[in-house]
């Protein structure tokens, strides 16, 4: 043999080498390409993670409930099969909460009407002075309840809350501070909880 077909065919192991190809002649393995090889568990023709098939050729598994990806019939995936916690056991947001992102992280959805974990009310907006805080709080002077919340003003607790001219502690007439929280005629209250006088 000569010199000349022995360089040939050492380039052409170095050439099969460079392109992927086993240097025994074999053909090159290439993950994507839509043909499957011995070394290959998939080849789906593509290099997209997330379709069965990863972009090195091994097969994924399904998505799960519970896995913390949020898959395609998943409105989230909070990583677990709980309840109470904002994303439940079917992997769909629980009533009272919005979550986002994968992992799923749930929070209470404070102002839309429903009063959930944490929340002492909710009565479907974030407005302060209205007796339910922007946190979905009891405020001070107030009492509420319900789904959304309805919040009033409590007369008698030395608290003087809105729509009230004085608030003495008790619903008592007669003392400068009527038992609906109107100061008296004769009297002048001033203070939290009011103190009248003639």
């Amino acid at each position: 043999m000569s010199m000349r077909p022995r360089l040939l065919a050492a380039c052409g192991l170095l050439l099969l080498s460079a392109c992927g190809g086993s240097g025994d002649g074999g053909p090159a393995v290439i993950c994507g390409d839509g043909v499957k090889a011995a070394s290959e568990a998939c080849d789906d023709g593509n290099l997209t993670n997330g379709d069965g098939c990863s972009s090195t050729c091994t097969v994924e598994l399904p998505p799960a409930c519970g896995d913390g990806f949020v898959g395609v019939a998943e409105a989230c995936d909070d990583g677990n099969v709980l309840s109470g916690d904002g994303c439940d056991p079917a992997c769909q947001v629980e009533t009272g909460f919005t979550c986002s992102g994968s992992p799923s992280v749930c929070l209470v959805a404070c102002g839309d009407g429903l009063v959930g974990p944490g929340e002492a009310c909710d009565d479907a907006n974030l407005t302060n002075g209205d007796g339910c805080t922007a946190t979905c709080q009891v405020e001070s002077g107030f009492t509420c309840s319900g789904s959304p919340s309805t919040c009033f003003v409590v007369c008698g607790d030395g608290i003087v809350g809105p729509g009230e001219g004085c608030d003495d502690g008790n619903t008592t007439s007669g003392d400068g501070c009527s038992a609906v929280c109107l100061v008296e005629g004769g009297y002048t209250c001033t203070g939290s909880p009011s103190v009248c006088t003639p």
